[in-house]
């Protein structure tokens, strides 16, 4: 019997197995089809092993607990917050949030049965905008349950691929001796919100009106809007389309944000909110450079656009 199966009986009288859509990353679990009391659902059920099998991430303690804690802030976010999420930055709507010690399983409506799709490179505006009202709606609130510094590589949660980094002769070229203070930099700022913090295209939905849903919320926690923007980018654009549209598409978010925060936080001094965070965006490349360069320095995202971000925090203008 599927271990998430006695999950399920404890709160729905009614269940029909379907297909396994996919597996989760490295063993955790699966991502399957249902319908519960007639409606039909799509279950997130997870289950941690004890050994993370993957190529490029070192079997150890450490990992597997930050791959454990991914899983419990992901259940707190849809338990907590999500509920509460406005209109305008909704996350796919979780009917049912259910735990047992290191067992979970997320129930979902089933988004395809509902008008949305998979979101594409037709959506990015839509998505900026959706992240745009996320970070506004969510500005200086406490990430209770949730990671106190959001995304996935940021440097206190990557110890491993720091250590595989080289440190350049040259000091003020060096990434691996300016992570810390780019890393406090980020992590300092006046004004955090809450990141989705895996902001990638394939973790958004989207309907023919241009509705977007977030999902996927293992990484969410207290941040810079921007380095979603930064990584949000890294999934839609190559290199060339980088030096063309992120200065356009970064604009287009901030003017975005600002209406956001016009309707949520009308208090708040949006201009300075925006100077702040702009001056953080070579920052938010740098340091997601400095994650990848550690754990896969021949990584296709690392390009001349990137580059340009890290000389630029490099050299001393932003440290």
């Amino acid at each position: 019997m599927a271990f998430y199966l006695p999950l399920l009986q404890t709160h729905f009288k009614h269940i029909e197995i379907g297909d396994t859509l996919t597996s989760l990353w490295s063993g955790c679990g699966s991502i399957v089809e249902c319908m519960l009391d007639d409606e039909p659902c799509v279950v997130k059920a997870i289950k941690i092993p004890r050994h993370i099998h993957h190529p490029k991430i070192k079997q150890s303690e450490f990992a597997l607990k930050r791959k454990q804690q991914s899983y419990e802030v992901e259940y707190n976010f849809y338990k907590r917050y999500s509920p509460l999420l406005p209109n305008k930055a909704k996350s796919i709507e979780c009917v049912s949030p259910i735990n047992n010690v290191n067992e979970y399983a997320l129930v979902f409506k089933n988004f395809t049965k509902h008008g949305f799709a998979q979101a594409s490179s037709l959506h990015i505006k839509a998505i900026l905008t959706w992240l745009a009202h996320f970070h506004a709606f969510n500005l200086n609130k406490p990430a209770t349950g949730l990671w106190q510094q959001g995304n996935y590589w940021h440097l206190s949660t990557r110890p491993d691929e720091f250590n595989k980094l080289d440190e350049a002769p040259d000091k003020k070229s060096d990434i691996k001796s300016a992570a810390h203070k780019i890393d406090q930099r980020l992590s300092s700022c006046d004004y955090s919100t809450l990141i989705h913090g895996d902001a990638k295209l394939a973790n958004f939905a989207a309907s023919e009106q241009g509705e977007i849903l977030g999902y996927d919320f293992q990484y969410v926690g207290a941040g810079v809007g921007v380095t979603d923007v930064m990584y949000f980018m890294t999934s839609c654009f190559n290199d060339e389309e980088l030096h063309k549209y992120a200065d356009a598409y970064l604009a287009d978010y901030f003017s975005q944000f600002k209406r956001a925060l016009n309707v949520y936080q009308p208090a708040m001094n949006a201009d300075d909110v925006i100077t702040k965070w702009q001056a953080l965006w070579p920052l938010t490349w740098a340091d997601f450079y400095r994650f990848l360069a550690g754990w896969s320095p021949d990584h296709f995202k690392i390009n001349s656009y990137m580059m340009a971000q890290v000389n630029t925090t490099l050299s001393g203008n932003k440290l």
